[in-house]
């Protein structure tokens, strides 16, 4: 046997592999990687959440069950928090997605500048989450805000309104402060779905004598749906993990009112140093991503199978 046939026999063999087994020979090394970053966290995660880990207390771990998720469903201030993670969600998917459709119907049709208006668009997608919650932070200031001073121009209010002082204030404008990060991205999946419509669908529905509503209605519509349930899972998920923004902007403030869930992990787990009630938390908030993100998923095809 000579040196080279081990090679030989080891690409012949590669050579007449199947599409499936080489597909799963490329996926290997991402799979890995998917192992060691993400799966190993969730379990160690999973591991923490059954146990008793108070660091200001004691370094000892002390198995304790599903103690931490029962203390969490009667907990006050949990239960505080979810309607409110729930409306800070809703807004940030609602304003969102609207702006982003429209924004990808402008910039789908012909005029001058588009190019430029496109890349301008990008713009809060490139500002980091941190510089973005300070900047919405200094255009409501109380004192100096851009935005008391222009609805005092206008004549909309007598004196500068002191925002954040409102709970229901702070928490709408972090989710609008957030869905403007989360724009660019939104509106440039949807217009990438627009701009594979064939043409010959507009023509024809112009030739039945339909208007740009009608146009719309059922032609690109129809088309964007399942665009349209991606973006909404997209901005669930994003907005239930939503940190940054609140935590520069009003820093849960004020007194618990913007505290959403993803925000109260954080401080059981590097305020209160509660490790264990913090991993039990954060699994309930997985647990809340995957079932409203699975929600939407079931009416769009419900509605899909209705139509």
């Amino acid at each position: 046997m000579t040196p080279t046939q081990p090679a030989d026999g080891f690409w012949q063999r590669f050579h007449r592999m199947d599409e499936g087994r080489f597909g799963l020979l490329l996926l290997l090394p991402t799979l890995l990687l998917v192992l060691v970053f993400l799966a190993l966290p969730i379990l160690y995660a999973l591991y923490m959440s059954l146990h008793q880990i108070e660091l200001t207390i004691s370094p000892q771990w002390k198995f304790v069950g599903l103690a931490n998720y029962a203390g969490l469903v009667t907990e006050g201030r949990v239960i505080e928090t979810v309607p409110r993670t729930l409306y800070f969600a809703g807004l940030n998917v609602a304003v969102t997605t609207l702006l982003s459709l429209c924004l990808a119907l402008v910039l789908n049709e012909q005029f001058v500048g588009r190019n430029w208006v496109r890349v301008l668009i990008l713009l809060p997608w490139a500002v980091a989450p941190v510089v973005s919650g300070v900047m919405w932070r200094y255009l409501f200031h109380q004192s100096y805000g851009l935005i008391n001073a222009l609805l005092k121009q206008l004549g909309w209010i007598d004196r500068y309104v002191v925002w954040f002082e409102d709970p229901t204030f702070a928490l709408s404008i972090a989710s609008f402060a957030t869905a403007w990060k989360a724009l660019p991205f939104s509106t440039l999946i949807l217009l990438a779905s627009m701009q594979s419509i064939s043409e010959s669908l507009f023509r024809a529905a112009k030739m039945d004598g339909a208007d740009v509503f009608h146009r719309f209605r059922y032609v690109t519509l129809p088309h964007l749906r399942p665009t349209l349930v991606f973006v909404v899972v997209l901005q669930i998920i994003s907005s239930l993990q939503a940190f940054d923004i609140i935590f520069t902007l009003t820093r849960g403030g004020p007194g618990q009112g913007t505290v959403v869930l993803n925000y109260l992990t954080f401080v059981n787990a590097f305020e209160r140093l509660s490790i264990g009630n913090a991993a039990s938390l954060a699994v309930l908030l997985a647990l809340l991503i995957m079932l409203l993100s699975a929600l939407s998923i079931y009416l769009a095809q419900e509605r899909r199978k209705r139509e």
